[in-house]
């Protein structure tokens, strides 16, 4: 059919009409890759965007720029936190020279210490390449996150609604857009979650694969950050519900080869990315600088013999060296205070306590923050999805009712009893570390996206329960989708380090204070000096 060339061209409002009602009527399969796609469009432009912005080192990268100056060296080294991340970071910024960035400006002395002070970074000193692994591991969890709540729910519309919990959250993208470690602990994370689902309720096609793979993206997070060892209860768990359900002695023997498969596939992955560790790093420390004095000083003698080479590479060598990162860490961590300005207490995380400003450049007359505070409207989603899985999981107990989809509501309830169970556990095990050291808002990323998934079941299991949410779900859903949009807006210039004057910054201070803005106070006018020769007449 041919279109008359009398007939007037569709306006954008009929276009965009045409084009949502094909979106709305499209098969299953053609939406979920559309919403998929559209997923990634966001988070690219959400993440990736302007990473040299602000132009200076906030944070933990004044620690993890000398870290991967080392590695870029090839200088065998100690670090406070298992070696993956820095190697994303490392395969950054090679990457970036390659393409010219920071190509011709001298950086070998930010390996000279484990912190700098941020002022003291090369002139022109492009942050983009040492950033851009970690922005780009956030696009692939906003990917997964959403293949996640698909897996949930099964809808895809759904599925992209809640999917912008994490795309759209303040706290995520102004954390993972720098040259921080959590962007990779969390991306290996969602993915232990992701596989983990196809385990928990059903028998996986390969099972001994399926659990070998759990164990292995268990093993890579921990290897980025310790703390996410607590996700191989995860595994547990679905192991033991097999266990309760089937007492019998095959499935007993079953069990326990999949248990091993988790623990050989997270042993193995360990054991492999020390030994990369070590090879990577074939130069002994400079022991003329104090970071290089402070390595030096954690090895142990088969390591440093190998350095010299006075001997190859061996398993001696490789545990020698695991064993001395393992002691360095440790010491690290004794050492660390309990609290500190910028510190919170676990216990209150769900409730954003509290929000941490990495960064703030007043210009004279406007500032502009690096402040990693969260969407307020999601981290009230989160808090519901808490209570309203205690509350739903203490009904079932109560509730026996056979129902035409019995099946489906277990399995979700089920699903919902795991997570919150996963939740209660991650969320107990950091206030315990609490007690310990000082803990940051940020430690609790792992455990907000468990409350994001928290909300989306029991979403799903609410509509099931209450016609009129099952009536009006899309018009939720849109709303929810809007609320969600809105706030990061509104909130992003505190992301983004972007200029604000003190009465828009105050804006964000209602009803809740969550920056403190600045400058607090002016600064008092300095009396003229005087030149040095008139003090000396004088």
């Amino acid at each position: 059919m041919t279109s008359d060339p009398n007939m007037p061209a569709p306006s954008f409002i009929q276009r965009a009409k045409d084009f949502a009602d094909r979106l709305w009527n499209a098969d299953d399969q053609t939406l979920r890759w559309m919403l998929g796609v559209l997923v990634i469009v966001l988070a690219c432009f959400n993440f990736v965007r302007d990473l040299n912005n602000p132009n200076h080192a906030f944070w933990d990268e004044s620690y993890y720029l000398t870290t991967t100056q080392r590695y870029e060296e090839g200088k065998a080294q100690y670090a406070s936190h298992p070696p993956l991340g820095f190697m994303f970071m490392d395969a950054g910024v090679k990457a970036g020279k390659l393409l010219g960035i920071n190509k011709n400006i001298d950086t070998h002395f930010l390996g000279d210490v484990k912190k700098i002070d941020s002022r003291v970074v090369p002139k022109g000193y492009d942050f983009t390449p040492i950033r851009m692994p970690s922005a780009l591991f956030a696009v692939i969890s906003a990917l997964l996150f959403y293949l996640i709540i698909l897996r949930l729910n099964g809808e895809a519309f759904e599925a992209f609604v809640f999917s912008l919990l994490f795309v759209f959250e303040n706290a995520y993208i102004v954390h993972f857009r720098a040259a921080h470690l959590d962007s990779y602990q969390f991306t290996f994370t969602l993915g232990s979650i992701l596989v983990w689902l196809y385990t928990f309720g059903r028998e996986p096609k390969r099972p001994l694969l399926t659990y070998a793979a759990f164990g292995l993206l268990c093993g890579l997070s921990f290897m980025v950050k310790v703390n996410s060892l607590v996700m191989l209860l995860l595994g547990t768990l679905s192991l033991g519900r097999a266990l309760w359900i089937d007492h019998s002695r095959p499935n007993w023997l079953r069990q326990f080869w999949r248990g091993t498969s988790v623990a050989g596939a997270f042993l193995a992955v360990v054991a492999l990315l020390f030994t990369l560790h070590v090879v990577f790093n074939p130069n002994a420390p400079d022991t003329s600088t104090k970071a290089g004095a402070r390595d030096n000083n954690a090895m142990g003698q088969v390591y440093r013999d190998y350095l010299a080479h006075k001997r190859g590479l061996s398993p001696a060598v490789v545990w020698d060296a695991t064993v001395g990162y393992y002691k360095y860490m440790k010491y690290d961590f004794t050492g660390e205070v309990k609290t500190e300005p910028n510190g919170s207490q676990p216990v209150l995380w769900p409730f954003m306590a509290k929000a941490i400003t990495y960064r703030w450049d007043f210009d004279g007359k406007k500032t502009a923050y690096t402040h990693m505070v969260g969407n307020p409207v999601n981290w009230g989603l989160g808090i519901v999805g808490i209570v309203g899985a205690a509350v739903l999981i203490s009904r079932r107990r109560f509730d026996r009712k056979e129902t035409a989809d019995a099946e489906a509501r277990a399995m979700d309830f089920d699903r919902l009893e795991a997570l919150f169970a996963m939740f209660m556990f991650f969320w107990v095990f950091h206030i315990y570390l609490g007690i310990h050291r000082v803990m940051y808002i940020y430690h609790y990323f792992i455990g907000l996206a468990l409350s994001y998934l928290l909300v989306t079941l029991c979403f799903r299991i609410v509509a099931r329960q209450v016609p009129l949410v099952a009536k009006h779900r899309f018009g939720i859903l849109c709303g929810l989708s809007i609320l969600i949009a809105v706030s990061y807006l509104f909130y992003a210039p505190l992301t983004y380090h972007q200029s604000m004057t003190k009465a828009e910054c105050n804006l964000r201070n209602i009803p809740v204070t969550l920056v403190v803005c600045q400058p607090a106070k002016k600064k008092p006018v300095p009396l003229p000096v005087k030149p040095s020769a008139e003090l000396n007449k004088s």
